[in-house]
C-alpha cells in the first residue's frame, strides 16, 4: 500500500515537467497535496481473484477547493510490475489465469460481473448472455432498442482471446 501512495505522489508531482526552482516545485507539491485527498484500496472480489492473475486497486481523488464536493474514481491494475489504469476490456485479456475458460454460462456471468466492477461500460440493468459458437455476447444495457455490451471471442478450448465493447450489438 505504501508503494501505491508513493506512486500517486509521483503522479501528482508536476516538477519534472516544469521550469520551476526546487523551492517552487516543493511549494507546488505541498499546495497540491493540501488541496487533493487521495484514497487507495485493494479491490477485493472473489470473482476477480478467480479469473485474473493480477491485483486491482480503486483510487478516489477528492479535490478540496471552492467547496467542491465531487470526486474522481479510477481502477488501476498491476501489470508487469507497473500500475496502469483499466481503460478497456481488451487490456484485461492477457491477465486471465491460464485455467479460466469460457465454457459455461456461469463463466460468462462471472466475467460480466468482473467487467461491471472494473469498467463503467460493464455496468447496466440488462442481464442477457448469448452464446454463439466461439463468441459470448454479454448485454449490459439497452437504450431505445439498441443493445450495448461486450463480445467475448474464445478459442476452441474456451480460452478468452478477445474482448471488445459494442454500442450496437447484433444478436
Amino acid at each position: 500500500m505504501k508503494q501505491l501512495f508513493i506512486l500517486l505522489a509521483m503522479l501528482l508531482n508536476f516538477s519534472a515537467f516544469s521550469q520551476l526552482s526546487d523551492a517552487e516545485n516543493k511549494a507546488l507539491d505541498k499546495l497540491i497535496a493540501d488541496k487533493v485527498e487521495i484514497e487507495a484500496d485493494v479491490l477485493k472480489s472473489s470473482v476477480l481473484k478467480k479469473m485474473f492473475d493480477t491485483e486491482f486497486y480503486t483510487i478516489k481523488r477528492t479535490p478540496h477547493y471552492k467547496a467542491n464536493g465531487g470526486y474522481f474514481e479510477l481502477i488501476l491494475m498491476k501489470n508487469d510490475g507497473k500500475m496502469t489504469e483499466v481503460e478497456d476490456a481488451a487490456a484485461l485479456v492477457p491477465l486471465f489465469k491460464s485455467d479460466f475458460k469460457m465454457k459455461e454460462e456461469s463463466n460468462a456471468r462471472d466475467l460480466k460481473m468482473a467487467l461491471a466492477l472494473l469498467l463503467s461500460s460493464g455496468s447496466g440493468s440488462e442481464d442477457e448472455i448469448i452464446h454463439k459458437e466461439n463468441q459470448w455476447i454479454l448485454v449490459c444495457e439497452e437504450w431505445f432498442g439498441e443493445k450495448k455490451g461486450f463480445i467475448v471471442s474464445t478459442e476452441p478450448d474456451g480460452k478468452v482471446s478477445k474482448i471488445e465493447y459494442s454500442s450496437k450489438l447484433e444478436i
